[in-house]
């Protein structure tokens, strides 16, 4: 684990950057990725088995293999994944942010210094053996997406998004227009985005501080843009730093992960999972957990709860045909960690999501871990595989089903 000098430089960074960490109480932040936020930067912790109550004990971790088995792959010491997963590098990249996939299997990231990036793995090895920069220049760059059907990637980055296009072919981009602009920033700001069935693009913005009433409506918000008439609107508030979203590939619902404020000592609040609803109000920043604080009444409680100050972030659904038919339409989040205090665990959790009238029980378990690992972003990619950034490592991994 790197030392503490080192840590708190890596914390100023996520501060500057508005999104994934928990700040560290020395610090005074700006702006910070994701996490408890990385307003603390963070390491994930004991996951809870059920998704009502906040948790208080260690849940029953899925099954895992000390080791590789005869037919996987595993090439990062100390790595811990269930039996017959491979867990390869996919790529050593700087501080990987946001994940997506174009229809031909590439996959673009962001990256902490402003740099998009296209990443391919041309001989069929599971490693990237191709690295292009798409695109430069952006503050913070949280999230990416690939308009469905064409090839408009559009990057969400400090207090804007912008459409980049690449008209000749060359895999550079050589058009940038803004398309959304001027939203709030502070502690936070707008994370990850992703199309939705309806066509619109979605959002999460985080609050512009730990705990206060916000002065712009869009803070701590999901938010929902029509890129082609400029319509935006507010469908989700009471969210402090909603990092990544995704929606069910069965019931089309949509989720986002949250961090919780960071005033209210080690234990509390839990991280969350939220089944965002139009109009729901997820109780930031006076309610937490299960109805816990106040002002609750007409709040949502969250789907699913992880351990205080451990920072989920990255999130999306398993659609793909590689791993057991036992993960499919499993949510997996990334679990970042925390710089606030140390043992919360880190690595990538297992939500099993069911059905229960108008919203959802979930089991929560560890899919995978590895040491010292931060993950970020994570995408189930068009080959099956689970790919997830590790921020503090600079790497891209993929966790895949046999060699």
């Amino acid at each position: 684990m790197p030392k503490l000098g080192n840590l708190q430089t890596i914390l100023l960074g996520l501060i500057l950057l508005t999104a994934v960490a928990c700040t560290n109480p020395a610090a005074t932040p700006t702006a910070t990725l994701p996490a408890t936020a990385l307003d603390t930067a963070v390491p994930a912790t004991n996951l809870p088995a059920t998704e009502t109550a906040a948790p208080t004990d260690t849940p029953t971790p899925a099954p895992i293999n000390s080791g590789p088995t005869p037919e996987a792959v595993i090439d990062l010491a100390g790595a811990i994944v269930p039996p017959g997963f491979s867990f390869k590098t996919f790529a050593s990249i700087y501080r990987p942010t946001s994940l997506t996939f174009d229809d031909a299997g590439r996959l673009f990231m962001t990256s902490f210094d402003g740099t998009v990036h296209i990443l391919q793995d041309v001989d069929g090895d599971g490693r990237s053996d191709s690295d292009t920069v798409f695109a430069t220049g952006f503050s913070t760059a949280l999230g990416i997406t690939i308009r469905p059907g064409t090839n408009d990637v559009y990057v969400s980055s400090n207090g804007q998004i912008a459409l980049l296009r690449d008209t000749d072919g060359d895999d550079q981009a050589d058009v940038r227009e803004p398309v959304v602009s001027g939203l709030p920033t502070g502690l936070h700001q707008n994370d990850n985005l992703k199309f939705g069935p309806d066509g619109w693009l979605y959002m999460g913005v985080g609050s512009t501080c730990d705990a206060c009433a916000e002065s712009d409506s869009r803070s701590a918000t999901i938010m929902r843009f029509n890129v082609d008439t400029g319509e935006s609107e507010i469908i989700a508030s009471g969210l402090r730093n909603p990092y990544d979203l995704a929606f069910h590939p069965a019931t089309g619902d949509l989720f986002a992960t949250d961090n919780g404020r960071d005033d209210l000592g080690l234990d509390a609040p839990n991280e969350e999972l939220n089944h965002i609803t139009i109009g729901g109000n997820y109780g930031w920043p006076s309610c937490w957990n299960n109805g816990e604080g106040s002002n609750c009444t007409g709040t949502q409680t969250a789907v699913a709860f992880f351990e205080p100050h451990s920072s989920a972030n990255g999130l999306d659904f398993y659609t793909g045909d590689q791993f057991p038919a036992e993960y499919q339409n499993n949510a997996f989040v990334a679990i970042f960690g925390t710089f606030l205090t140390d043992g919360v665990q880190t690595g990538i959790a297992r939500v099993q999501l069911t059905p229960d009238g108008d919203s959802y029980q979930s089991t929560v378990s560890w899919f995978a871990q590895w040491p010292d690992g931060r993950s970020l972003p994570l995408i189930v990619g068009p080959d099956g595989a689970l790919y997830v950034g590790d921020y503090i490592n600079s790497a891209i991994y993929r966790i895949s089903y046999g060699p």
